[in-house]
């Protein structure tokens, strides 16, 4: 996380350019050397431990991708409406909670309790959400709101887990949740709200995500559909639709099964994400299969898909490629809780990150490596400093967000380890997910932060995001054109006598601050989570598995992201209704006020 000295800076460029041709016959050479065993899009384990005295994890060989073609379907357009919340009754499926993942078989031999490192090394903690910037008004280092904006839900559900993404272009807003979906074309002064429940289809429940493809000038938005919500048979399916940046009104969808990677079209797709590449737009999702009866459900894959962004854009049938994972989403003791998440800034080389493996958890990061030119994905593992492995699944395993005298309740009660975000960022790749709390040192759920250089994929520095008073979970990075790093996570608890229900900091690791970031609580929560959300584990609370943050478009030092809390703490079950604030907002340093104010200048468009 430290600056690069401009002769540094040239030698990188060079071994860059070196190493990516490297990553790339490396491919070559490992393909050459037998990859019968991978099979067609579906990892297989290849490989065994060295004779050597240190343990070697056995590694994945490379996977070739399947190929197809996405059908366009006709465009749709969609019926804007004001800002008039749909009534509960008619807008809510038959079971109206989020899909649970289902605890995993206990291990007959489970390994002994992992010591995570904890040392200086990793970093001071974070200050106190008390603490107050300490640059005055409009100084240049001060992290500032350029836009705070409350966005009134229009139709949908306002109320728990809301798990908020966005994007934006000039003046062109596009924002959804779980249950909602809203554009402004204003900056943010007037909202529009589109129904997620009847703009494709029904069957239509949760995990939205949206992403702007500047270049094309389309605004990508993501749905997903469960029919077992309503009692309907069959598989699901996801909806990858796409507008006019500004029009927001007609789309064109394409619908995305489980046959795309090579699955039976019985099962169901979940916990989403879009990324946008050089020749590619990246959709990474969840193969998962429900037990009859219930929301609890199995992962049985992790799933990555590349569709040609040119195809999309003019509406004609998309050619795609996928692969499919069965060694990144765990098992065993810990349950099945990971995913794969490509890191948001990427040109033409994609990579993938898993820290919920079989082998090494806690100690090892997975990278999967896919070049745009190659139909065939690398795998590459690297030691990162040991972490406590966080997950709902496993008693002793869980995340305590709550305050010390439990006024404030373990919002983070469903958080895992296996949620890597990612980014691209100067040459390097940067991977943030939870850690379960420690001792003195780390007392509540924190953040860990790896950087991977990307010439020859070496761990750099990692950094812990903590506080010894609160905890940190559910964060979300992403670069700017300059390379910086925006983060945002959710916050909240409290030691002594304190009492922090949960909210929302944003952070920047820039040239001012590399390696510890400036921080800011710009949103106090006001009450707590919803409460019953996981019988199974006795979770008191649940708060959203995802935040979003983007990086400006066009110029560096400024963010766009997404945040939620509660605005009272009167009691909210979690399949009852419960008053949130959804933040959408616009953030950097004061000296870069002028990138905002020129992108939303209508004078300029």
């Amino acid at each position: 996380m430290t600056e690069l000295t401009r002769r540094q800076k040239r030698r990188f460029c060079v071994a860059a350019s070196t190493h990516r041709v490297w990553l790339v016959a490396l491919a070559t050479v490992l393909l050459l050397a037998g990859v019968d065993a991978a099979g067609a899009g579906i990892s297989a384990a290849a490989g065994a431990p060295s004779s050597g005295g240190a343990k070697r994890w056995s590694t994945p060989g490379p996977q070739r991708a399947l190929s197809g073609v996405l059908q366009p379907g006709p465009v749709v357009h969609a019926q804007a409406g004001p800002p008039a919340p749909a009534a509960r009754a008619q807008r809510t499926p038959r079971r109206p909670g989020h899909p649970r993942r289902r605890p995993g078989p206990a291990d007959p031999a489970p390994a002994p309790a992992l010591v995570p490192d904890v040392s200086p090394r990793l970093g001071a903690p974070v200050p106190d959400p008390d603490h107050r910037p300490t640059p005055p008004p409009r100084d240049p280092r001060r992290l500032t709101l350029f836009r705070d904006t409350s966005v009134p839900v229009t139709t949908g559900l306002p109320w728990w887990k809301p798990e908020p993404s966005t994007d934006q272009s000039g003046r062109d807003i596009f924002a959804t949740g779980n249950f909602h979906a809203e554009f402004s074309r204003d900056n943010g002064r007037n909202w529009r709200g589109l129904d997620p429940y009847t703009v494709f289809g029904p069957d239509f429940c949760c995990d939205q995500v949206t992403k702007a493809d500047f270049s094309y000038r389309r605004q990508h938005w993501v749905l997903q559909y469960i029919p077992a919500f309503n009692e309907h048979p069959g598989g699901g399916h996801l909806v990858l639709a796409n507008s006019r940046i500004g029009d927001f009104v007609d789309w064109r969808p394409y619908t995305i099964t489980p046959s795309a990677f090579g699955w039976s079209d019985d099962l169901n797709l979940d916990y989403n994400d879009v990324v946008i590449g050089h020749r590619f737009l990246y959709l990474t999702t969840r193969l998962i299969r429900f037990h009859d009866g219930t929301d609890d459900y199995d992962v049985l894959a992790a799933a990555l898909l590349r569709v040609s962004r040119a195809d999309l854009a003019a509406g004609r049938p998309a050619h795609y490629d996928s692969i499919t994972r069965t060694d990144t989403i765990g098992g065993g003791a810990y349950g099945e809780d990971g995913e794969l998440r490509v890191p948001q800034g990427i040109t033409d080389v994609a990579y993938a990150a898993s820290t919920t493996l079989p082998e090494g958890k806690g100690r090892r990061l997975r990278l999967l490596v896919w070049p745009e030119k190659s139909q065939w994905v690398t795998t590459v593992d690297r030691d990162v400093p040991p972490f406590r492995y966080m997950t709902f699944q496993v008693p002793g395993r869980e995340g305590d967000c709550s305050s010390k005298d439990k006024t404030v309740t373990n919002w983070c009660g469903g958080a895992t380890s296996g949620g890597v975000f990612a980014a691209r960022g100067r040459g390097h790749l940067w991977f943030a997910w939870a850690a379960q709390q420690y001792g003195t040192q780390r007392p509540f759920p924190y953040v860990r932060i790896t950087v991977v250089r990307e010439s020859d994929l070496r761990v750099g520095l990692s950094h812990d995001v903590y506080s010894r008073t609160i905890g940190h979970a559910y964060p979300a990075i992403a670069p700017d054109e300059r390379g910086h790093i925006g983060y945002i996570d959710a916050f909240g608890g409290g030691a002594g006598n304190s009492h922090y229900f949960p909210g929302s900091m944003i952070a920047v690791f820039d040239d001012i601050t590399p390696v510890s970031p400036s921080v800011d609580y710009f949103l106090p929560g006001k009450g707590n989570a919803c409460s019953g959300s996981n019988p199974q584990t006795g979770d008191e609370g649940e708060w959203g598995d995802y935040l979003t943050v983007r990086g400006w478009h066009p110029g560096g030092g400024v963010w766009i992201a997404t945040a939620m809390a509660r605005v009272d703490d009167t009691p909210a079950d979690c399949s009852t209704a419960g008053p949130m604030t959804i933040k959408n907002i616009v953030f950097g340093r004061e000296r870069d006020r002028h990138v905002y104010e020129r992108g939303i200048d209508d004078n300029r468009r």
